[in-house]
């Protein structure tokens, strides 16, 4: 599934001021859209006329500082351009009755529910928003969609959006599979003892698979335990011998936690390893739980958020971006000969979406410059934790490339992955060399996944 990572490392950027006429499509929406939305189900079918969309075709406040048009444009994304979204259960009938809609009058209208969640980038200021959207297909006519619902929430900060995305999707479907995208890495492994029983009967239909959910969104596997004194020593040998990235023991449930938490910091000491709740049971409810759950997250797996967000608003090709990356050359930041002349008709599809990062690699390059190359540690660590992008330094597709520059040869195996796991049509890279006597960094390349 997509997670956090996804939404930040996608943000889109918001053109220039989107109208506000109802008679007219949103930028970004268009007629006869099917969604994919994962989970085994079916693609969702959106609204191919504007009568489709009407109910929720809202331009006015409540995203953020935006003018009403623009308002109108970020909402129109979280609907027809997610960057996240997974399915839902069906909407209840007593939901749908408040909708105004009678479902036992149903012949061929389908209801059905999606979260979504978008990043964009308004003038420099990156919101996030993410709604629970119910659409009915068929709903109009045969074939053609309405949109009953979209309840979405836009902030500017990401802990916020991403405690949203957990609520609005509560009811998960157990055939989303809470999992990397194919191609991915695995996920880390954080084991939670929570004690108790499987099925404690103050805790909500679904709790575990909402737990899970929350964990896959920081992209973490988390391996729940229930009842772990009835298993204690199968438990405590994986503990010692396969320590997990994280331990978690529900205080509430288990009476001794420092049995297993003692253990494992001896077999991992720099892992991390917490109480989850408190010593005294009714304390707290379930939601308190969730959201202790998440904090722990954010500690296991932190999501670094790039410090300056880029200027992107109006790069709509690649003639503007192209202008856009030559101004980012100065003493820090050098452009080959070859990389000027791929900027002109460059087959990578988002321009905006390259300039972005080629924006953030001249932030590092920048820092690297003015820190006299020594950024504290490895290049790829500080690109992840400063500005959320990742550089690989080496590729094993690649037969050590290098170029010959004002009479030193430079290594351009270095890459940021602007995107990973896609075709080749969709796959971005930008090829550099770390110029360690001049402080700068070198670009060879900027494109497709195609250096040679």
């Amino acid at each position: 599934m997509r997670t956090l990572k996804d939404l930040v490392d996608n943000t889109q950027n918001l053109p220039w001021r989107g109208n506000t006429a109802a008679t007219t499509w949103p930028y970004g929406a268009n007629p006869k859209v099917k969604l994919a939305v994962g989970g085994g189900e079916k693609p969702l079918v959106l609204p191919k006329d504007i009568a489709g969309l009407s109910r929720v075709d809202n331009s006015g406040e409540g995203v953020g500082r935006l003018p009403r048009g623009d308002a109108r444009t970020a909402r129109s994304l979280l609907i027809y351009s997610p960057t996240f979204i997974v399915p839902l259960q069906r909407p209840s009938d007593s939901e749908l009755h408040s909708l105004g809609v009678d479902p036992s009058r149903f012949r061929n209208e389908n209801p059905r529910a999606v979260c979504t969640a978008v990043a964009v980038n308004a003038g420099g200021t990156v919101l996030y928003g993410a709604s629970r959207i119910i659409v009915i297909e068929n709903g109009l006519r045969m074939g053609s969609s309405l949109v009953l619902k979209n309840e979405d929430l836009w902030t500017e900060n990401l802990e916020e959006v991403e405690s949203a995305m957990v609520q609005k999707a509560r009811l998960i479907p157990s055939s989303l599979a809470l999992a990397p995208e194919p191609g991915q890495k695995p996920w880390p492994t954080v084991v939670a003892l929570l004690g108790g029983s499987d099925q404690p009967g103050d805790l909500p239909e679904g709790w575990k698979r909402l737990f899970r959910f929350t964990a896959a969104l920081r992209q973490v596997n988390l391996d729940i335990r229930p009842s772990p004194d009835s298993s204690r020593q199968y438990i405590l040998h994986d503990l010692r011998t396969k320590p997990p990235a994280g331990l978690l023991v529900w205080a509430d449930w288990v009476p001794a936690p420092e049995i297993y938490l003692l253990p494992f910091k001896a077999a991992r000491p720099d892992a991390y390893a917490e109480l989850l709740g408190t010593n005294t049971a009714g304390m707290m409810n379930f939601d308190d739980h969730l959201a202790e759950l998440q904090m722990h997250l954010r500690e296991v797996a932190p999501l670094a958020v790039p410090r300056d967000q880029p200027e992107l608003v109006g790069v709509q090709s690649w003639e503007d971006a192209a202008k856009e990356i030559r101004d980012l050359v100065g003493p820090h930041f050098f452009l080959t000969e070859r990389a000027h002349k791929m900027l002109n008709n460059n087959p990578y599809p988002m321009p905006q979406r390259m300039l972005s990062f080629a924006a953030k690699l001249a932030k590092i390059a920048e820092d690297f410059r003015q820190s006299s190359g020594n950024l504290g540690g490895r290049l790829s660590d500080y690109a992840m934790e400063q500005y959320g992008i990742e550089i690989a330094l080496f590729d094993s597709s690649l037969n050590s490339p290098s170029i010959s520059l004002d009479g030193i040869t430079l290594d351009t195996t270095p890459h940021v992955k602007v995107d990973d796991a896609k075709s080749p049509d969709k796959c971005g890279r930008i090829y550099f060399a770390i110029d360690k006597i001049n402080l700068r960094i070198v670009v060879d390349h900027i494109g497709l996944h195609n250096y040679a």
